[in-house]
């Protein structure tokens, strides 16, 4: 496990490192910004190689790393969603739309390199499986990856940030693309795959023993919590974000990162907005602060 800094924190963002037989899988690239990072990590382990480059979803935490990643490693595949190749179809296709943008990216670029896979699809490293789950909610076309071998989930965004140990959570209820209908699906489907030993959480670490189904307790019951209190202030206050904000952060109170990190509240405000206006968007209600996901 890669520990990615995000606005130069740590314990927020993990990239993972599949190695069986000589070959190689890199989960999510993480930020341009920490490509170079990521490469002393690459080296330091061993790894002089990469034979996949799978891209969970479409955010640039997870993504932003593919140009520079797929420019050092030219015999890496770049493994993404199928949704990619209906995307002109979708409402998604629009130009200023960042799934637009990657897509026409990976076509002018990487075209030749790109296995798009769906629900069920299989990528091998000999004996160690790879099951590719579609995933959406947090992002249309976002997958979820199962290594059959090792029973080991990485789920990417698509069940929410998890701090193990501690019993805290967010939903991944991002706009402009969250969907919670979706979203909630796919909590109940990833938590209904037998036997799954371990979890690796992109935010953040892994999860062992009896914390998977507690990760997967945790992500439902945070989901629908987030989700009443968003709906409640938003009919109390009259949809005023700030309101909104300040009953999540009144109930669900500040993360353990934030709190041993001393974060500023800007940083807070700005994920918990976030999550607002993704439930706002998402549920079809009118606000001065709603972001048009269409």
């Amino acid at each position: 496990m890669f520990d990615c800094l995000i606005y130069n924190m740590k314990e927020q963002m993990a990239l993972f490192v599949i190695e069986n037989n000589g070959k190689t899988v890199l989960i999510d690239t993480g930020t341009s910004s920490e490509v170079d990072s990521l490469l002393n990590y690459l080296q330091n382990i061993g790894i002089d190689h990469l034979d996949y480059i799978f891209s969970t979803h479409v955010h640039v935490d997870h993504i932003g790393g593919v140009k520079r990643l797929s420019t050092q490693f030219p015999e890496a595949k770049i493994v993404v969603s199928k949704f990619y190749q209906k995307l002109p179809e979708t409402k998604f296709a629009k130009k200023e739309s960042d799934l637009a943008e990657y897509h026409e990216y990976l076509v002018q670029n990487l075209e030749n390199r790109v296995i798009y896979v769906g629900e069920g699809d299989i990528i091998s490293l000999d004996d160690l499986k790879l099951e590719i789950y579609t995933a959406p909610g947090h992002t249309p076309e976002h997958i979820a990856i199962l290594d059959r071998k090792n029973m080991n989930l990485f789920p990417g965004d698509s069940i929410g940030g998890h701090h193990l140990g501690s019993g805290f959570s967010r939903p991944t209820a991002y706009p402009p693309y969250f969907n919670h209908e979706s979203y909630y699906k796919t909590v109940k489907k990833l938590s209904q795959i037998d036997n799954i030993k371990s979890i690796s959480l992109a935010h953040f670490g892994v999860a062992t023993g009896p914390e998977v189904q507690e990760v997967f307790k945790i992500s439902e019951g945070v989901f629908k919590a987030y989700k009443d209190t968003v709906v409640e202030s938003y009919q109390k206050n009259n949809g005023d974000l700030n309101s909104i904000i300040n009953a999540l952060l009144d109930k669900f109170g500040r993360s353990p990162n934030e709190i041993r990190h001393n974060r500023p509240d800007s940083l807070i405000f700005r994920t918990l907005g976030g999550i607002s206006i993704g439930f706002i968007n998402a549920l079809g209600l009118k606000s001065k602060f709603r972001v048009d996901s269409k």
